[in-house]
């Protein structure tokens, strides 16, 4: 073996020192990935002098090391190649966390020979360092062989550990980037679904002689599982409907719009209204999500008497304010939506000249505070008594600010929806 001499050392060393600047700075030239990948293994098998550098990161499970890059022709088929970490050398390392430089890795008895096997390789000198971020391994990179036939030195080691950890921060870098990259993606399409399913909501409230009528609902996420409406149908009578899917999100959103689509069916189904919601109900529970419920307030209202007729399901019980000063709370006339074989009966009530209605979801009622007490029925009942003579979309108003208070500047838990209808005196 021929002895470097100190000129020729020197210049060892500049190209180490040059190829390191070098691969620090490509290592962080790009937020991709694959290209970090790319550009690490180019820089460290060059640094090093080897024939091949691989790197494998562990699995979401961590019982697996994953090769997601390789300097080999052959990458190809070792990407098809998973190691369990309670095998070969590479494992030891993502389990310790400590660099192995072998001179001979055949005599190694944790030599795992199934990469060889499969790439048709001969490996003799081999270096595995742990890529580490903030403590934790997330894999490993490894060389092999050197080009000049020497065995990697305790030099290469030392170069390879500061090598590894700014490859680990740029891997890290680059994953958190692209879980950015897919958040906002994601959170664009919620913004779409979003825009969506407010068009599901009416754009005003029907224009009626001698009634003031107001409605709203306020997802505590960017879509929600409440819903309201109102439609008149042919007969002149007009459904108002509040509903709230069991959930929140996307899911719960989806449901609200196959709700949507089979309360527009009511007018179809029959004009009695008990028995449109039970055929109604048959259909959701053909069409939802096993173990996902519909809680349901509507009433048929007919506007030239203020007779009414009602069905509540699985939501708080609105308040009929009188004009007389007392408060009736409406009955529950059955269980929510989505029940096979549930029944359904309908109520007949009567709003009155200068009588007010207040309907909620329970994204009212269930509000929290930080000492986890709820607003609860009570105060929302309140409510109507103290405002009872103020327009209708002021009654919303502090209804809102008081729900907002109660909180206490907790997030609200629950969507938002409600629903006045004041008939004038």
């Amino acid at each position: 073996m021929r002895t470097m001499e100190p000129i020729d050392l020197l210049q060892e060393e500049n190209r180490r020192l040059k190829s390191l600047t070098e691969s620090f700075y490509l290592l962080n030239s790009s937020l991709d990935l694959q290209t970090v990948l790319h550009n690490t293994l180019t820089q460290a098998t060059e640094l090093m002098n080897a024939e091949i550098g691989s790197i494998a990161l562990l699995n979401d499970e961590r019982t697996h090391l994953v090769f997601v890059e390789s300097t080999d022709k052959k990458f190809s088929l070792l990407k098809q190649l998973q190691v369990p970490i309670t095998k070969g050398i590479a494992g030891a390392v993502a389990m310790s966390g400590r660099s192995e430089r072998i001179a001979d890795i055949r005599n190694d008895p944790r030599y795992y020979g199934k990469v060889d096997q499969t790439l048709g390789h001969a490996t003799y000198s081999y270096l595995c360092v742990p890529l580490i971020v903030n403590g934790e391994i997330i894999g490993t990179a490894q060389l092999l062989n050197r080009k000049d036939g020497q065995v990697f030195t305790e030099e290469d080691e030392r170069l390879m550990e500061g090598f590894a950890r700014q490859a680990s921060l740029a891997i890290q870098n680059a994953r958190m980037h692209a879980i950015m990259l897919k958040q906002k993606a994601i959170e664009s399409e919620l913004s779409v679904c979003s825009e969506i399913q407010q068009k599901l909501f009416p754009d005003a409230p029907p224009q009626l002689p001698d009634y003031e009528i107001y409605g709203e609902s306020t997802p505590c996420r960017e879509v929600g599982g409440d819903y309201y409406g109102y439609y008149k149908r042919p007969d002149g009578t007009i459904d108002f409907i509040l509903a709230d899917v069991s959930g929140k999100g996307l899911s719960a959103a989806l449901l609200v719009s196959e709700f949507h689509t089979g309360i527009r069916m009511l007018d179809a189904l029959s004009d009695d209204l008990a028995t449109a919601v039970n055929i109604l109900n048959r259909h959701l529970v053909e069409t939802i999500v096993i173990g996902r419920f519909i809680g349901i307030f509507l009433l048929r209202l007919f506007p030239d008497t203020g007779r009414a007729q009602y069905i509540l399901a699985g939501t708080p019980p609105p308040y009929l304010y009188k004009a007389d000063g007392s408060v009736l709370e409406f009955e529950t006339t059955g269980p929510v939506l989505g029940l096979k074989g549930a029944n359904y009966r309908a109520n007949e009530i009567e709003i009155g000249r200068g009588d007010l209605l207040l309907a909620v979801s329970d994204g009212y009622t269930e509000a929290m505070n930080p000492a986890d007490d709820l607003f609860g029925e009570d105060r929302l009942k309140a409510i109507g008594v103290e405002w009872f003579r103020s327009p209708v979309d002021q009654i919303a108003v502090e209804t809102n600010r008081l729900v907002d208070a109660f909180r206490e500047g907790r997030a609200a838990n629950d969507d938002a929806t409600m629903m006045i209808i004041r008939r004038l005196p």
